[in-house]
């Protein structure tokens, strides 16, 4: 009898400790540099040109809603382009509007740029981005004419926070 109180107290004693443990708050993880999955996405664009101010011109996909919607704008002008996506992939461009700093971003992508030209040809559009420091070296050795694949934060807090990483396109092999 009295090992069975005994096992019974143990038991509550361990239920508690379970619940109380559950509850208790969560140490907040250590910041990285690499973004974890879910917070980023990757789209392709073919190079146009690097710039020794880090500058990468390039031309994207761009849907023919979202092409019309391009000749709105001139050179120079910020505009947002807001991807078709899915998870971690993004298309092409399905939409263009007008960017002001500092304006929040809410569609998970969307990616702020500088339109460099507002003709559309063979369903691309042209743009400008700032490399990443950490991608310059990458970069500066992709040709015009080469692709890039171009990892992109979800929702970023503007054009610094906007890109993660460029590199030269890869090929899979699967």
């Amino acid at each position: 009898m009295l090992r069975r109180r005994i096992a019974s107290i143990a038991c509550a004693w361990c239920a508690a400790v379970a619940v109380a443990g559950a509850q208790a708050p969560k140490p907040a993880p250590a910041p990285s540099a690499q973004p974890r999955s879910g917070e980023s996405y990757l789209w392709h664009g073919e190079v146009v040109s690097v710039d020794a101010k880090g500058m990468l011109t390039v031309k994207a996909r761009v849907l023919n809603d979202a092409a019309a919607e391009v000749g709105r704008f001139n050179a120079g002008d910020r505009v947002l382009l807001t991807w078709s996506g899915l998870d971690i992939h993004a298309g092409a461009v399905r939409r263009v509007t007008r960017y002001e700093p500092g304006q929040q971003i809410l569609d998970f992508f969307a990616l702020p740029v500088e339109l460099a030209s507002r003709d559309v040809q063979n369903e691309q559009m042209t743009f400008r981005v700032r490399v990443p420091e950490a991608s310059l070296a990458a970069v500066k050795g992709v040709k015009p004419g080469q692709w890039v694949t171009v990892t992109t934060r979800h929702r970023p807090k503007g054009d610094a926070d906007a890109l993660i990483a460029v590199s030269g396109y890869v090929k899979s092999q699967t």
